[in-house]
């Protein structure tokens, strides 16, 4: 299932088409393949949720390098694979413990490349998912 989403999700996206890109006052250009990429996002998000999901089997396939290439992926201008990113990497974040650290390193990286290069797309997702980290550490 998890080579299943690698092979529709993970893909290399196109340039944006405006290189200034605003969130706030642009119109985001909307995946062409999206009805697609929302049914394999859906199927494994319900695969994530799902009762008999097996954080020892699933870490197996779900590494590193998988959350790399997911955290590439927010990216993308369309907001509605953002969003679907964004619920998937929480669900990867609470299920699999043995890459939470990872995961917040690697936020961290991208937010230095983002203050030191350009503006990103996906800072907002990244700030929203880092408050959500830092608030459930300080509530346990």
């Amino acid at each position: 299932l998890v080579y299943y989403f690698t092979l529709n999700i993970f893909r290399t996206l196109p340039p944006s088409e405006n290189p200034e890109f605003d969130p706030e006052e642009d119109e985001p250009a909307l995946e062409a393949s999206w009805p697609h990429l929302q049914l394999v996002y859906e199927f494994f998000l319900r695969f994530l949720e799902s009762p008999d999901f097996q954080p020892s089997l699933a870490k197996r396939y779900v590494d590193q390098k998988f959350v790399l290439q997911l955290l590439e992926l927010f990216d993308s201008e369309d907001p509605r694979e953002r969003e679907y990113l964004k619920t998937i990497l929480h669900r990867v974040y609470g299920k699999l413990l043995g890459l939470r650290a990872y995961i917040r390193k690697q936020i961290n990286n991208i937010f230095l490349r983002s203050v030191i290069q350009t503006k990103r797309m996906s800072m907002f997702f990244f700030l929203s998912i880092l408050m959500v980290t830092k608030i459930g550490y300080q509530l346990r």
